[in-house]
């Protein structure tokens, strides 16, 4: 049966519902509608983004509930925070276009009041300043992964434009602090949480960049381009940029987990 149910009717054919997919699990047709890849159902993670993107509501997910899913429109936003951390998602689409530099200095104004242990501060960011920069640093981590994770001889399924790392994003923030500090991992990711929230209220969209951060790790010629000082670590990334695609829907998420004591 497959992962997906659409409706042809109703389908817009915009691709949008493709574009988001974390693992490139649906294609278009060859008349627009989207079709699954090989192997979906395995792998897909039911993240649920291709039904909360589509404008029209012609996707039904076959392993998750549509009942569960909420209509942003009808979340009270008048707590800004709250509406933050139910609408806020991950992005992979990006609309062409930098950010302008006051704007991006504008965010990292506010995320530098994230709390850190024992107040250390000792949290900096690199970010790139435009898509040149970031698809400069984009393809020296496709290329660590298509020796990493493919044969030489097997071209990569991203194609050779395609950029599997930072999914086209203008921006990408890192967020660096000395290698030995015991509290970087703990200190960045509460910076880059705060970062996600901020953007999101401010009309932009972020996706963690596992994928790079990996990259960075195993690359000796990408960890050339960063150019971190000695001693220094990156703990944290995102993607940056306007969101392409508005999504509809906040997919299910379990019940918190709590331990009532």
């Amino acid at each position: 049966m497959g992962i997906l149910s659409i409706d042809r009717e109703l389908c817009q054919r915009e691709g949008a519902c493709v574009d988001v997919c974390p693992y490139a699990l649906l294609r278009c047709g060859e008349d627009g509608v989207p079709v699954e890849v090989a192997g979906a159902e395995a792998a897909c993670i039911l993240c649920g983004h291709c039904v909360a993107v589509c404008s029209s509501g012609a996707l039904t997910h076959n392993q998750l509930d549509r009942a569960t899913f909420v209509e942003l429109d009808g979340l009270d936003r008048t707590d800004a925070l709250a509406y933050a951390m139910r609408a806020r998602r991950s992005v992979r689409a990006f609309r062409a276009g930098d950010v302008p530099r006051a704007e991006l200095a504008a965010l990292f104004e506010l995320v530098r009041m994230a709390p850190t242990a024992n107040n250390s501060q000792k949290l900096w960011w690199i970010v790139t300043t435009g898509r040149e920069q970031t698809a400069g640093l984009a393809r020296l981590a496709a290329r660590w992964m298509h020796r990493a994770f493919y044969p030489k001889h097997a071209a990569p399924p991203w194609g050779e434009d395609g950029d599997p790392a930072l999914r086209g994003a203008p921006h990408l923030a890192l967020c660096c602090a000395p290698a030995d500090y015991a509290w970087g991992a703990t200190d960045a990711a509460i910076a880059a949480t705060h970062l996600e929230l901020l953007a999101f209220s401010r009309g932009l969209g972020t996706c963690w960049a596992g994928v790079f951060l990996r990259a960075a790790c195993g690359s000796a010629e990408l960890a050339e381009a960063l150019a971190l000082p000695e001693g220094q670590k990156i703990y944290a990334g995102l993607m940056l940029g306007r969101p392409r695609h508005p999504f509809r829907l906040a997919p299910p998420r379990n019940p918190a987990a709590i331990d009532w004591r």
